[in-house]
């Protein structure tokens, strides 16, 4: 069962993706920090499932991409 928390985090996940792909890294910053913000109120669980993570792994995942 999923609570209102971690579909808040997973709909702030979507939108900071969204916001990437459409070349926003205001709005991405600013989902970022949501995403921050929540994770730090969340009650410790297993890094994989939470949405902060992914977002680190997409940043991760972008950053030599490209560029040579």
């Amino acid at each position: 069962m999923t609570t209102n928390a971690e579909q808040l985090e997973r709909d702030i996940l979507r939108v900071f993706r969204c916001a990437r792909k459409q070349d926003r890294p205001d709005i991405a910053e600013f989902m970022l920090a949501a995403l921050e913000k929540l994770d730090c109120e969340r009650p410790i669980s297993t890094a994989s499932t939470r949405p902060l993570i992914d977002a680190y792994r997409d940043l991760v995942g972008t950053c030599g991409s490209g560029k040579s």
